[in-house]
């Protein structure tokens, strides 16, 4: 028996429907987009189909091939140096520095970007410019306009981060209200569906979704809302209380007041040293460095390795560079361990899933579509109960649309990527292709009565198409991707294609239901 009074019951309701359904298409699109893009690295190496076994670790014996590199560097870009592997395996050197634009008084950052072969240490491809003018990299466009289109649904910066941050918000109060709506919490986490009504059928399987998700949708919602908030609301906000408008005070308060800086060249320490160190230190193989005034009295070394066992943060790891003595771990925030570092820390792998490879992934995946499914369903059943009134019926084809256009509409974003990337601009074309597929699933949506039947078959050989379109336009084989380690890009296609079978085993089965009412339904 429910603990709320029937006319608290009812407000919770509103409350639960309204925070879901305001907004909630939406809300829908920053989930949905949100579990795709949790194999993010996985997308852009599977679009690029280019592999390399050992890709994403340093390893030891990098040193000599940095020194050499860095060698032919100005001076003047040595204030901070980034080294890490790309998704092909290439050692990849950023020298950059930070400058003032004299005429706009905007900050700048000149670069020297050299990517060369690990082995031989043969320069691959070198870049010098300002950063804001380097060639984007063709491969990542895919990976890349996905991930804006969760993180910021496409929207100029900060303006997509304060809307998501909103969604993550209203999705808190949807799960919270549906707990409190829900009283029965453990009987609806066993509650069997019904069949022979199809609306109490939907909302058995809404209430049954959303029960086991609950505690994932809360985790996914307040991650989410300090991601939209912390940089674009967060740090203005506390500025402006706390320290008149000043961010640098802010910063520095939180951070600590930079030392003193002595520039006076100084022979650097081995990298290959620190790395054996570091990951002595971790338990777990180097992903990056990061130097700090290279080949200077000042110079300081930051690691980045795996987190160790046991532990979900990966704090980076600070060493002289000059002595290569451990100075200490570097907290997110502050200068010390503490608890909200800790929390803060914790933020990103539960957020995307990260912290136990594709296995947590995929649960990570598998249970954000689960919350899509349900903020689907729940905008579905509002409306249902509502069908009476215009506006509702109205809103519920754009439900439709939204729920099986936006997936439409990615695919066909990937079909065009692959189509264009031997010899266009994928950049350009990926959104464009986005935005063809969304204007047909708008079209079908509000002009055919079987609009969830069709743009579910599209979405279905879509799927199925694209695993067979990537190798086509020159992608990596299956055999190619075993043979150096590249399960990445197996399991994205494996994954499109037991997600297209699914949908087209669906279709068959919404046929042969609409097949069997006709034959049943006397004639007139």
């Amino acid at each position: 028996m429910s603990f709320l009074s029937q006319a608290k019951t009812k407000r919770f309701l509103s409350v639960h429907g309204w925070s879901g359904t305001i907004l909630g298409l939406l809300l829908y699109v920053c989930i949905f987009t949100g579990s795709i893009v949790v194999f993010d690295n996985e997308i852009g190496t599977w679009s690029k189909g280019q592999i390399n076994e050992s890709r994403t670790t340093l390893g030891p014996r990098i040193d000599h091939h940095f020194r050499t590199a860095a060698r032919d560097v100005d001076r003047s870009y040595y204030e901070e140096v980034s080294i890490f592997r790309t998704s092909e395996g290439d050692m990849r050197y950023i020298f950059h520095t930070h400058d003032t634009d004299p005429e706009t008084g905007q900050i700048i950052e000149p670069k020297v970007d050299i990517t060369l072969d690990p082995e031989t240490g043969e320069v691959i491809e070198r870049w010098e410019g300002l950063s804001s003018e380097q060639p984007r990299d063709a491969g990542s466009a895919l990976a890349n306009f996905w991930v804006d289109l969760h993180v910021q649904l496409y929207l100029p910066n900060p303006y997509g981060l304060i809307l998501v941050g909103v969604l993550g918000m209203m999705m808190m109060a949807a799960a919270i209200s549906g707990i409190i709506i829900h009283s029965h919490v453990f009987r609806d986490a066993f509650v069997a569906g019904r069949g022979s009504d199809r609306l109490v059928g939907a909302r058995d399987l809404h209430v049954l979704a959303g029960t086991w998700g609950l505690p994932f949708a809360f985790i996914l919602a307040f991650t989410g809302a300090f991601f939209g908030f912390a940089t674009s609301v967060g740090i203005p906000v506390v500025a402006m209380s706390a320290f008149g408008g000043d961010q640098q005070a802010l910063i520095e308060t939180v951070i600590g007041t930079p030392e003193e800086l002595d520039l006076t060249p100084a022979p650097m320490a081995s990298l290959d040293y620190v790395i054996m160190d570091a990951t002595r230190r971790t338990g777990s193989e180097v992903s990056s460095i990061d130097i700090r005034n290279y080949d200077s009295a000042s110079a300081e070394i930051l690691v980045r390795a795996g987190a160790a066992e046991g532990s979900l943060i990966s704090t980076p790891l600070a060493f002289d560079g000059v002595t290569r003595s451990f100075k200490g771990e570097r907290p997110f925030i502050g200068q010390a361990p503490s608890l909200g570092s800790s929390l803060i820390g914790i933020m990103p792998p539960l957020h995307f899933g990260n912290f136990a490879g594709l296995a947590s992934k995929t649960v990570w995946l598998g249970m954000g579509l689960a919350m899509a499914y349900v903020t689907a369903t729940g905008m579905l059943l509002w409306t249902k109960r509502r069908q009476d009134v215009a506006l509702w019926q109205g809103f519920r084809r754009w439900i439709v649309v939204t729920v099986w256009g936006l997936p439409l509409a990615m695919l066909v974003s990937a079909v065009v990527f692959f189509l264009v990337m031997p010899a266009g601009d994928p950049h350009w074309w990926t959104p464009v292709g986005f935005l063809f597929g969304a204007l047909f699933a708008i079209a079908v949506g509000l002009r055919r009565s079987d609009a969830p039947e069709v743009l579910r078959l599209t979405n279905a050989l879509l799927c199925l198409s694209l695993p067979v379109l990537r190798h086509l336009t020159g992608g990596t084989s299956w055999s190619e991707a075993i043979i150096a380690g590249g399960e990445e890009i197996l399991v994205i296609d494996l994954l499109l294609l037991v997600f297209g079978l699914l949908l087209l085993r669906k279709s068959r089965q919404t046929k042969d239901e609409r097949t069997t009412r006709l034959v049943q339904e006397p004639a007139e």
